[in-house]
């Protein structure tokens, strides 16, 4: 079989649902995009092929120089076994604790949050701020940093610094094979994390709420530097139109809830999902329409 060359970060069975009602059910579902950069220009209604998606995204250049398979099979493993009920947990209200529903969307969700393609970028900052902080460090004979373990989290850990001047040399193609490989070592990790949240669901009666290009979307009350496992983070996922959900530790609170939100309070959610997106807002309603309902929102409170 051939394989997809032109592969998404946000699976084309989810975006269908975000396209607009007359293509919806059609070989040629399309969406509206709307930029947060001024370059980018007006909406554009699109197909949603051409939404959320990259040439070679998670099939790196081996050293051999031929593609790396791998990781993008198993991502379409796990989407295949979604879409068939994806269906059912966008519009339906189905038991979030029954455990093969539960996993699968813990997965799913979490394959998505690290599978952005903003994470490569983030791979390059650590690996220069890695080699920028060992270059202040004493050195071996050999020019490697003269450390053997470091302390992360209250953990120690060995390092090895055998590789260190081949690490220190790498171009695109090894960060490309490093993020590849960190979606298939974090996702199960971050999974877990999210099975052991409360989880609910918020609702509305008609199609209101946007996606994003980045879906997963994390918040902190408190704190300015967080991730999936800080306590208190709360963890939100656009379902589909009609559905929000909603990964907290408030475990004093019923769990497994749906709870229906007005037409009128729709607006915190869509700047909530605009805000935290990397790049453009997606959805199948005109985008005048959100925005009026997302400044509207932000009137009646007082932000704007």
């Amino acid at each position: 079989m051939s394989k997809a060359v032109n592969q998404h970060w946000v699976p084309q069975f989810y975006l269908r649902e975000f396209s607009t009602p007359e293509t919806m059910e059609s070989d040629t579902p399309q969406a509206w995009i709307f930029s947060k950069r001024d370059q980018d220009g007006e909406e554009k209604l699109t197909s949603i092929r051409n939404i959320c998606a990259k040439r070679y995204l998670y099939s790196p250049k081996e050293i051999s120089g031929s593609r790396s398979w791998y990781t993008d099979d198993r991502l379409q493993e796990i989407e295949s076994l979604l879409a068939p009920t994806w269906r059912a947990v966008a519009h339906d209200m189905v038991d979030l604790s029954w455990e093969p529903i539960r996993k699968g969307l813990a997965l799913f969700i979490a394959t998505t949050h690290v599978r952005h393609p903003d994470n490569v970028k983030l791979v390059k900052s650590i690996h220069r701020k890695l080699v920028e902080s060992a270059d202040a460090l004493p050195k071996r004979p050999d020019g490697t940093p003269d450390v053997d373990r470091i302390i992360l989290g209250g953990v120690e850990h060995k390092v090895d610094t055998s590789n260190w001047h081949s690490y220190t040399e790498w171009n695109d193609d090894d960060h490309h094979r490093f993020f590849v490989e960190t979606i298939r070592s974090e996702s199960a990790y971050l999974a877990n994390m999210l099975l052991k949240k409360r989880w609910s669901v918020v609702v509305t009666e008609e199609s209101h709420f946007i996606t994003s290009d980045r879906p997963v979307a994390l918040q902190h009350q408190t704190q300015q530097k967080f991730g999936v496992g800080t306590p208190d983070v709360i963890v939100s996922f656009p379902l589909s139109p009609t559905r929000i959900l909603i990964m907290d530790d408030r475990h004093e609170e019923q769990e497994n809830q749906y709870y229906s939100v007005k037409a009128k309070d729709v607006g915190a959610f869509n700047y909530s999902i605009w805000r935290e997106g990397s790049r453009f807002m997606v959805t199948g309603r005109p985008v005048l329409e959100v925005l009026a309902q997302i400044t509207g929102w932000a009137e009646r409170e007082g932000f704007a």
